[in-house]
């Protein structure tokens, strides 16, 4: 009789044990994908009169820039999951028949985040089209999935600005930190082998799973292992992928884009070996890294204008048809 109370109990414990080890696996996993994916978006920093605020303390009046740029509004469907695609289509003269640029931001930015960029590119002679991603500005698809659904996005505008634009005028994309993975993402396609002339990835993301280990980053005390692999299995159930399709480096390998790379040693959001890996993925391209030791993320061109100008106009000129 004692054995098998010691049995019982010891069946019991055991139970008690699964069903807390099932419990903290499962809380964290959802967990990981509120904090990576579901929930990553801050809806009031992603807001337009946000980023509308912000460009104007730093004395840019996105006024007086859209009057200037004969701003439209368009919406693009989306053809992943049928969703509007909010964007702001800028021009010289009015005319969409002109070399273009389609830009998209990062986590917690919008159509808006890019118009200091866009600036240099419309002084240039470019067209822009930049437009809002997930769950940012007016775009209200849910998840935001560190560019990979956000590529899809990306392929729909690119498309969209070749049928304005024309067969012969060079169309360019740009995107930085999650951005830069969008573009990365895109860069693996067909269409973009067809439709894109250029890219520039302004620091950005490599990978989805170190994204997530960021975006987690509140919650060291969880042994990190652990906690993205319980991300990685709630990531499969819920969106149907994991992060062994999330790495960029993949994508962009065998790419004949063109692509310029901008980033810092001295950023703590998408570090130095991110953009490091993504140039050496490359194998069929023309590609440029080009690297600052002082700027945060996403600051080159706030830090550096003059650099980032000439580095980017040369390349494109020495890459892009007319």
């Amino acid at each position: 009789m004692k054995k098998e109370r010691y049995l019982k109990a010891a069946g019991l414990i055991c139970l008690c044990l699964a069903v807390l080890a099932a419990a903290v696996c499962t809380v964290t996993g959802i967990y990981v994908f509120n904090a990576s994916v579901a929930h990553a978006v801050d809806p009031q920093r992603a807001t337009l009169e946000c980023k509308r605020e912000i460009l104007e303390r730093r004395g840019f009046d996105t006024a007086q820039f859209e009057k200037t740029y004969h701003a439209e509004k368009v919406m693009i469907k989306s053809s992943f999951d049928g969703h509007i695609i909010p964007a702001n289509y800028l021009t010289i003269d009015g005319s969409r028949q002109r070399k273009t640029v389609v830009m998209t931001h990062g986590l917690n930015g919008n159509r808006l985040t890019a118009y200091p960029v866009a600036a240099m590119l419309l002084r240039h002679g470019f067209n822009v089209l930049t437009y809002d991603q997930r769950e940012s500005g007016e775009n209200k698809a849910p998840y935001m999935t560190c560019g990979y659904w956000e590529s899809r996005d990306f392929r729909d505008c690119v498309e969209y600005v070749r049928r304005c634009a024309g067969k012969e005028v060079a169309v360019g994309g740009w995107g930085s930190s999650i951005g830069g993975a969008t573009v990365g993402f895109y860069l693996g396609t067909k269409s973009a082998q067809e439709n894109l002339d250029f890219a520039i990835l302004d620091c950005p993301v490599s990978n989805v799973r170190d994204a997530s280990a960021f975006l987690t980053k509140k919650t060291d005390w969880i042994p990190e292992n652990f906690k993205l692999a319980m991300g990685n299995l709630a990531l499969k159930l819920r969106l149907g992928y994991g992060y062994e399709k999330g790495n960029v480096c993949d994508y962009v390998r065998k790419t004949t884009v063109p692509v310029l790379i901008f980033n810092s040693r001295a950023d703590r959001v998408t570090p130095y070996y991110m953009g490091r890996d993504l140039f050496r993925a490359m194998e069929k391209n023309q590609k440029e890294l080009v690297t600052v030791d002082d700027s945060g993320h996403t600051d080159l061109y706030l830090d550096h204008p003059g650099d980032y100008e000439d580095a980017m106009m040369e390349f494109i000129e020495e890459t892009a048809a007319p």
